[in-house]
């Protein structure tokens, strides 16, 4: 039972968007900065999966609001970014 417990509590803590409100000091809100890079996709793009033009591939994900691309490892190759931030909030570090 302690394990569900912890489980649960897990779960929730990593559910919960902490920083979105909030920069690390608690005293500012966090705002959603667009970045721009020739590596990234255009923004209209609602993939899943992107490959930069010099074939790294990456997964989408991020908070809500959130668009970053982390890079499938397993097609890494030398050279490749390990996340491109397309939309982050501005306490992404």
């Amino acid at each position: 039972m302690l394990k569900h417990f912890a489980a649960l509590a897990l779960g929730a803590a990593l559910a919960l968007p902490a920083a979105a409100d909030q920069a690390a000091s608690g005293s500012k809100k966090a705002t959603l900065v667009t970045y721009s890079s020739p590596s990234l996709p255009p923004a209209n793009y609602r993939g899943q999966w992107w490959t930069t033009p010099d074939n790294c591939q990456y997964s989408r994900a991020g908070r809500p609001g959130e668009t970053v691309w982390y890079l499938i490892v397993n097609t890494a190759h030398e050279g490749c970014e390990r996340r491109l931030i397309q939309r982050a909030y501005s306490d992404y570090r």
